[in-house]
């Protein structure tokens, strides 16, 4: 089972709802790379006997003697005594032992489209760009944002009307991969030996 976690975070942010990739193709590019970060694993082991089992709900006497229910998916398979079973075939008095391994890790994907056009307002951290295709696109700038007029580094506070910029929107979207993995092992109940009375 995996599960994934998200966030976004823009370094260009684009005040319209038509985002910049409908420019025209040779306004821009794009790019999108997957980094992936430290992958963790976390092993924690568990042991148990069944007490009584309903459905996909278990409920077990824990090796420090507390009582916990389960709700188990099907995807989760034991193997007692060598044969592999689901929880529906599980007996009270079956001895369990469980491990699970948790692997994390950090993944982030980040689209780089480097864009060009001419100034036509600018006004704090807004600016307005005239595209190629001759269409307005606003803009708001995130403090430290760096756009590109002749060669040269600038911040939106430095645009002027008329000039030719170009700059880089980045947009990273971190999230989480994680994958568990459950493997189970036990013994069934030993059958209770009867002894039957003699009488004379």
């Amino acid at each position: 089972m995996s599960i994934r976690t998200r966030g976004i975070r823009i370094g260009l942010c684009i005040v319209s709802s038509v985002v910049v990739v409908t420019a025209v193709a040779a306004a821009q590019t794009s790019t999108t790379a997957t980094i992936k970060g430290n992958t963790t694993v976390d092993t924690t082991k568990l042991t148990a006997v069944v007490m009584y089992v309903e459905g996909s709900t278990l409920v077990a006497r824990m090796s420090g003697g507390e009582i916990r229910t389960f709700v188990v998916p099907d995807a989760i398979k034991f193997v007692i005594d060598g044969k592999p079973m689901t929880v529906h075939d599980l007996k009270p008095g079956t001895s369990l032992r469980a491990t699970i391994v948790t692997t994390t890790t950090p993944v982030t994907e980040r689209t780089t489209t480097n864009l060009s056009g001419t100034v036509w307002y600018a006004s704090g951290s807004t600016v307005i760009l005239t595209l190629p295709d001759g269409k307005n696109k606003m803009y708001k700038s995130l403090p430290g944002y760096k756009f590109r007029v002749n060669g040269r580094d600038a911040t939106v506070f430095d645009l002027r009307k008329g000039m030719m910029v170009s700059a880089e929107k980045v947009v990273e979207e971190p999230t989480t991969e994680v994958a568990r993995n459950t493997t189970v092992f036990g013994s069934a109940p030993k059958p209770k030996i009867i002894v039957a009375e003699q009488r004379h």
